[in-house]
C-alpha cells in the first residue's frame, strides 16, 4: 500500500515503559511509606502489579474510561492489600512525586527522532492516538519534546473513547484526511493497537521489545512486526 498518514501510540510504543521502572518503584515505595506500610520493595511491587491486572480486567471492556480513575484505583488497590489507605492529598502528593521522577527518567526508543522526521519529510500526516488523560499527556509531551513532529494528537479524553473501541480511530482518521486503508497504525498493544486499528481496517504494526521471543501465537494478527523503530520507514514507503 502507499500510505498517507501514520499513527502511532505513544507509551509503550514511542518510549519503552522499562525506562521508568525506578521511578515507579520509587514512587510506590514512598506511597507505602507515607501510609505505614513496612514491606520489602518487591512485595509492594508485586501487590501493585496484581492489582492492577485486576483493575485493568475491570476496564478493558469500557469504550471510555479515565486513566485517573484506572491508575487510583490500582494504586488503591495495593493499599488495600495492606490493610491501608491513603486520603487524596497523599494520592496527589504520590502522583506529583511519580511524575517528576517520570520527567528525570524519560527516554525515547532509538531512532524515533529520525524516523519521525523521514516520515514528515515523505509528506505523510503523523498523527499521535493515545489511551491517556489530557493533563498526562501534556506532561509527556513536553518531557518528550515530540509535539511539533506531529500534525495532530488525539487523547482519550478528548476523543471520549478508549483504544480499541472504533471512535478513537475514526476521529485520527479523520483529523488525517483519510480512509483507513491509506493509514498505518502503529503500536505496542495486541489489544489496544493492533485489534482497534485491523477492525477498521489501518494498516497495523506492532512494535516488539522482547529478543528472547516473538508475539503471542493467539489473539489479533498485526500486519508487521518492528523491533527497530526505523524500520518503520521501509513499511511506509
Amino acid at each position: 500500500m502507499t500510505a498517507r498518514a501514520v499513527l502511532f501510540d505513544f507509551g509503550g510504543t514511542l518510549y519503552d515503559y522499562r525506562c521508568f521502572a525506578r521511578a515507579e518503584s520509587e514512587s510506590l515505595s514512598e506511597l507505602a511509606r507515607w501510609a505505614g506500610i513496612a514491606a520489602p520493595v518487591e512485595a509492594i511491587a508485586r501487590a501493585h502489579r496484581d492489582a492492577m491486572k485486576r483493575v485493568f480486567d475491570d476496564y478493558r471492556d469500557r469504550a471510555f474510561y479515565f486513566h485517573r480513575d484506572l491508575f487510583g484505583d490500582a494504586v488503591r488497590g495495593m493499599l488495600a492489600s495492606f490493610g491501608k489507605t491513603a486520603d487524596a492529598v497523599t494520592l496527589a502528593r504520590y502522583r506529583r512525586l511519580q511524575w517528576d521522577l517520570h520527567a528525570r527518567d524519560f527516554a525515547l526508543r532509538p531512532g524515533v527522532r529520525e524516523t519521525l522526521a523521514g516520515l514528515r519529510r515523505r509528506g505523510l500526516h503523523l498523527g499521535m492516538v493515545s489511551n491517556i488523560d489530557d493533563d498526562q499527556l501534556e506532561h509527556l509531551l513536553e518531557i518528550a519534546g515530540v509535539r511539533a513532529d506531529f500534525h495532530a494528537v488525539l487523547s482519550s479524553e478528548r476523543a471520549r473513547s478508549c483504544k480499541p473501541a472504533p471512535g478513537i480511530f475514526e476521529q485520527a482518521l479523520a483529523s488525517a484526511g483519510c480512509a483507513a486503508g491509506d493509514a498505518i497504525f502503529v503500536g505496542d498493544s495486541l489489544f489496544h493497537d493492533v485489534a482497534g486499528a485491523s477492525a477498521l481496517g489501518l494498516q497495523s504494526v506492532l512494535i516488539w521489545h522482547r529478543e528472547d521471543r516473538d508475539p503471542p501465537a493467539g489473539g489479533p494478527k498485526p500486519d508487521h512486526v518492528i523491533r527497530r523503530f526505523d524500520e518503520l520507514l521501509e513499511i511506509a514507503r
